[in-house]
């Protein structure tokens, strides 16, 4: 089987392991986003939430919706498993309105993600389901060097909710097909911006990010309030992911000439 060139995302829960071992396996729960009524139900009653089957469900139906929406657009492959997704495209613009889509359904139900984008080969050689009464054998074999790249991105070290592109997608932002100009008068040209100096020695060698940081005022004001409920809530060990997410937030404001944040930790925006 020949091997094609894409433009592969990598996205992965934060997190998800230590949820794992904090919260029961509720796996009616885990299956609400199956049932959007029936999860919007459950996530109003916040004291009782299993945040473990809140966080799981709310990944896979978010991720179901804007893929959902993508394959309207342009062809995709995407293999999803446990709290991660790899989406192959064909262009960069393509997997970068992906992630930033995702990152903008999930900021508001307070689910972190990083995802990381990356240029290379890619294979999708076989999915395979033997599911019998007591027993299963299922298989997803795919690979390449976008595939290696986009998990690098995303787990070189750099903290936050963030979009990170491996250097094997910078050349490719320079090419009209890879990053056209929109025309509809509603969408926003990809942009991308530096990582913070003290982020850029890293281990492997991302140096720019994504600016997802373009919403209509109250999706946007909901965003930063799903940041900084994170935050508030996430351990001392964890605060670091929230602080660098803040601070990008920054980045990407200063960079559309907003004033710079003093106090990041603020729960609503000036």
């Amino acid at each position: 089987m020949a091997t094609n060139n894409k433009v592969v995302l990598f996205a992965d829960i934060l997190g998800f392991a230590a949820l794992t071992e904090s919260y029961p396996l509720d796996v009616d729960r885990c299956s609400l986003g199956d049932r959007p009524l029936s999860y919007q139900f459950d996530d109003i009653l916040e004291l009782s939430r299993n945040e473990l089957a809140h966080t799981f469900s709310g990944f896979h139906s978010s991720l179901r919706g804007v893929l959902s929406l993508a394959r309207m657009r342009h062809p995709l492959t995407a293999i999803t498993f446990s709290d991660s997704v790899f989406v192959a495209t064909t262009y960069v613009h393509e997997a970068a309105n992906i992630a930033i889509n995702l990152l903008h359904a999930l900021l508001p139900q307070k689910i972190p993600i990083r995802m990381g984008i990356a240029y290379g080969t890619f294979a999708a050689l076989r999915f395979r389901s033997d599911i019998t009464a007591d027993s299963g054998d299922h298989a997803s074999q795919f690979l390449g060097t976008a595939i290696v790249r986009a998990h690098s991105a995303e787990s070189s070290g750099i903290k936050g909710l963030r979009i990170l592109l491996h250097p094997s997608v910078m050349p490719l932002l320079d090419n009209i097909n890879h990053n056209p100009t929109p025309t509809d008068g509603r969408s926003h040209p990809l942009r991308h911006l530096e990582c913070s100096e003290k982020e850029r020695l890293n281990r492997s060698s991302v140096l720019h990010e994504i600016d997802y940081w373009h919403l209509p005022p109250t999706r946007e004001a909901d965003a930063w309030r799903g940041l900084q409920d994170m935050w508030n809530k996430s351990p001392l060990s964890e605060t670091t992911h929230y602080e660098a997410t803040a601070e990008a937030i920054n980045r990407m404001r200063i960079a559309q000439g907003y004033e710079p944040i003093k106090k990041l930790r603020r729960r609503t925006l000036p």
